[in-house]
């Protein structure tokens, strides 16, 4: 193998590296790990009753699937289970959002995590990224709508 090869494999895992760094997981790791596992943290009282108005909704189902392939495949893998490559590599790995664990979560907890991500949730180590600021709030309710859709995996 030349140098220049070499060379490209790193660049090609550090590239792999920073697009992981966009998406993240969650600080508890159910559904990807074992007993090391953290609680979840609680709900901020300024999301905790927040309502999914578009819960069920068949077409906030389908936008929120286009922007689940658009926003976080690469992390939580296109079956929502945190097989992606690039959200297994991280510490924690992504989350799977069809984990029986997850899917105990509330609505609101669901979309605190979008809104917020790891870092402004305060979710030590996940680099999660937030939504809030390149989602409008109903593009985050139909993310949630879409998780919400998925069977439990």
């Amino acid at each position: 193998m030349t140098i220049q090869m070499k060379w490209l494999g790193v660049a090609a895992l550090m590239a792999c590296a920073m697009l992981a760094a966009a998406c993240g997981g969650n600080a508890s790791k159910p559904g990807n790990s074992g007993p090391a596992a953290k609680a979840r943290p609680e709900t901020p009282a300024d999301f905790k009753d927040k309502k999914n108005a578009l819960a069920g909704n068949a077409d906030a189902i389908k936008a929120g699937e286009g922007l689940f392939k658009a926003q976080c495949v690469s992390c939580h893998g296109a079956e929502a289970d945190g097989n992606a490559e690039a959200g297994k590599a991280l510490t924690p790995p992504a989350t799977n959002l069809r984990a029986a664990d997850f899917r105990a979560q509330s609505d609101a907890y669901i979309f605190w995590r979008i809104s917020k991500g790891g870092v402004g949730a305060n979710i030590s180590g996940s680099v999660m990224q937030a939504y809030d600021a390149s989602l409008t709030e109903d593009q985050r309710w139909q993310i949630v709508a879409y998780i919400r859709s998925l069977s439990e995996k």
